[in-house]
């Protein structure tokens, strides 16, 4: 998992959750934003022009990507 201090505002992540309207496989990044405000856990991102509440558990960071795939 990201580690909080890990993640700054702008930070392109992979996006690895559940698919959305308008997402695109091939095109699965999205741009950090910030916290929710209820804790650690929840975080804001955006995809294009979409602003989407998603969950740490559904990015990645880009350096991590490679390991996944083993």
């Amino acid at each position: 998992m990201i580690k909080k201090e890990e993640l700054l505002e702008g930070l392109e992540l992979l996006y690895t959750g559940k698919a959305f309207a308008g997402f695109r496989e091939e095109s699965p990044f999205v741009t950090f934003l910030g916290f929710d405000s209820h804790g650690w856990s929840d975080i804001w991102v955006r995809y294009g022009r979409l602003k989407i509440f998603t969950s740490l558990k559904d990015v990645m960071l880009k350096r991590d990507i490679a390991g996944a795939a083993k």
